[in-house]
């Protein structure tokens, strides 16, 4: 028991007597990682690399002017929502200008700048909106300043306040619109609320397999600005 207490005391007499110590100076060096390339690992690749590298460089249409991005519309924008209708018997497809990624320079367009331009895996869907229902994607528009849209001519002011609109192929009394979109946004993505709780139709093809196929079609792409969306001044 005495020789107990005896270590316990001698444990806290030079538990009291440690020194501390406090960091007044730090330096941060970067220091280089740089390592010889891997052959083998280099000679794995290789193949597969050049097979991805000519199938992203293959050209697949020309654009005979450069298709941009912006807002009420853009020739991107048109672009795209133009060419997805022709793949249903949709009445408008809507998608978001934050999805479209990229613009589209005159000249060649290859494979792969679609990649750049559409690089998610979002699939084509239909939903179906009552008048009511279409009215307040429509006013989503008008409040968002423009989003690329096609089927239907919008007029806005720049409050953003939807002041008409006319669809371009159907009446508007028609009981159901049918609106295609991306998967995305049908799940309410980009604050879609009014495509909540709605039955999706799938077309089982990917927004960007849509874009390839169109440019393979055409040889040539030519769009400008419509007046789709027009924004009237308030004054």
């Amino acid at each position: 028991m005495i020789l107990r207490n005896i270590l316990y005391l001698f444990i806290l007499i030079n538990i009291g007597c440690i020194t501390s110590y406090n960091i007044d100076y730090y330096e941060s060096n970067v220091i280089s990682t740089d390592a010889e390339k891997d052959s083998v690992i280099i000679s794995i690749i290789a193949p597969y690399k050049h097979n991805i590298d000519a199938e992203m460089n293959e050209i697949i249409s020309y654009s005979k002017y450069k298709l941009e991005k912006g807002r009420p519309e853009s020739t991107i924008g048109n672009f795209v929502t133009d060419l997805c209708l022709t793949y249903t018997n949709a009445d408008i497809c809507i998608m978001n200008n934050g999805g479209l990624r990229t613009e589209i320079d005159k000249g060649n367009i290859k494979r792969g700048k679609i990649y750049e331009l559409m690089p998610f895996e979002n699939e084509l869907v239909i939903l179906e909106l009552d008048s009511m229902q279409l009215i307040k994607m429509l006013q989503y528009v008008a409040k968002r300043g423009g989003e690329p849209i096609s089927g239907v001519n919008i007029v806005i002011n720049d409050s953003g306040e939807l002041i008409d609109f006319s669809l371009t192929n159907i009446n508007y009394n028609k009981e159901k619109i049918r609106i295609l979109t991306s998967d995305y946004l049908a799940n309410g993505g980009d604050k879609m609320s009014f495509f909540n709780n709605k039955e999706q139709e799938k077309l089982n093809l990917k927004v960007r397999d849509a874009i390839i196929n169109y440019c393979l079609e055409h040889d040539t792409i030519e769009y400008k600005l419509d007046n789709r969306i027009k924004i009237l001044n308030n004054e």
